[in-house]
């Protein structure tokens, strides 16, 4: 049985769940689906469902989509290929409309499956996959996030970045690549690539062979494990400029680190919850009200703005299936989430090997008192780092 992990009011089936034929019918439940390391040994992000689940409570206290209430359904894939795999089924069999947000280390192997299925999936948070054409990305996936990290460093004025990554089965070298090509693009040099081990807890060395390489900056893509102990490092000798994708040091350990970050930058696909503008405050009280151990992170804004998108394009369908709801993201145009990224679906990304990626646009956070905020009003086109990625 497919360990899951309940958050509130989500609705929670397992794999051997039967079927429910009347999932298609006019009165039933519309479900989605969300997929992700809810909770496992190494690291969990209790965040996935809860932004999902809020934007699912305000839209069935208004009446759901054609009179028919929203199911959300979380499937913990324990950061296992088998269970997302199990993930990848449960959603088949259940016969969900769409996946929502999320984040899915193993999308190229369950991909597929859905894809054959029909059933869309809105703001996966993606590494890898960015052609299938049931994949519709709102922002902050890793590819734009890491090299966001190389541009913004080469931004705010550095000339010789050091990469450092955490070795994890082979991913080190995709985020590395696309660290130093935002480097590039943004017209700095790489320094050097660093790998440390993901069970490190003293990088003190890391930073010294940083150092010695001429750094002046350091493009981080390490967990959230090792990006503590590299502030640490840093801190402990003359100070450099540091970035990291904003999962990398998730607001819980930046509050734990407090005035130690200052001045970390950390690209991310949607506004920090510190800002006024949008519903960002709105839904910051929800979670809050209604999730309070539950951290603040863009997990929790891509899962509402999802299932916000998902709303809006099936506006007018008769019924809300795989199918038709795929068909109907593909006319969503000019859709602002209201925490940042605007969605428009009705053409592919313009940068070859990226079709799926309709916003190359990385919002830029920066750390202040163990929180995050916003550290420029423009975003970053990574559209020029993508493109020498690409290129290769």
């Amino acid at each position: 049985m497919l360990a899951v992990t309940t958050v509130g009011a989500v609705t929670i089936a397992g794999c051997g769940s039967s079927g429910n034929a009347s999932s298609s019918t006019s009165t039933a439940p519309i479900k989605l689906m969300t997929i992700g390391p809810v909770s496992t040994p190494q690291f969990s992000l209790p965040s996935i469902p809860v932004g999902a689940q809020v934007a699912v409570d305000e839209i069935n206290a208004a009446g759901g989509i054609g009179g028919r209430k929203l199911t959300l359904i979380t499937c913990n894939d324990q950061n296992n290929p088998n269970t997302a795999a199990q993930c990848a089924r449960q959603a088949i069999k259940e016969k969900v409309a769409g996946l929502v947000g999320g984040l899915e280390t193993y999308d190229l192997q369950i991909m597929p499956l859905l894809e054959k299925a029909g059933i869309p999936w809105v703001g996966l948070t993606t590494p890898d996959d960015y052609t299938s054409s049931n994949l519709f990305l709102l922002g902050g996936e890793g590819a734009p996030t890491y090299t966001g990290i190389g541009m913004a460093l080469a931004q705010q004025g550095c000339k010789k970045i050091a990469v450092v990554v955490t070795t994890a089965g082979g991913a080190e070298k995709i985020g590395a690549a696309q660290i130093s090509a935002g480097i590039r693009a943004g017209g700095a040099q790489v320094a050097g690539t660093f790998t440390v081990p993901a069970s490190a807890v003293d990088l003190a060395s890391t930073v010294a062979a940083a150092r010695s390489a001429g750094a002046d900056c350091i493009g981080a893509g390490t967990g959230p494990a090792q990006s503590g102990p590299l502030i640490t490092a840093v801190n402990a000798g003359a100070k450099l400029k540091l970035a990291f994708a904003s999962g990398g040091l998730p607001n819980v350990v930046l509050q734990q680190l407090g005035k130690a970050a200052d001045g970390v930058l950390a690209p991310a696909g949607y506004l920090p919850f510190t800002s006024t503008d949008g519903v960002v405050p709105q839904l910051k009280q929800k979670i809050q009200a209604k999730y309070p151990k539950v951290p603040l992170d863009q997990f929790a804004e891509t899962g509402y703005a999802s299932v916000k998108a998902v709303a809006q394009a099936a506006k007018g369908l008769k019924d809300v299936t795989g199918s038709s709801l795929k068909g109907a993201l593909t006319k969503l145009t000019a859709f602002d989430t209201g925490l940042g990224p605007v969605a428009d679906f009705s053409k592919e990304g313009s940068v070859p090997g990226f079709p799926r990626l309709f916003n190359p646009k990385i919002i830029l956070w920066v750390a202040k008192d163990g929180d995050y905020n916003l550290a420029q009003p423009q975003p970053i086109d990574t559209t020029p780092a993508l493109k020498l990625l690409s290129a290769k």
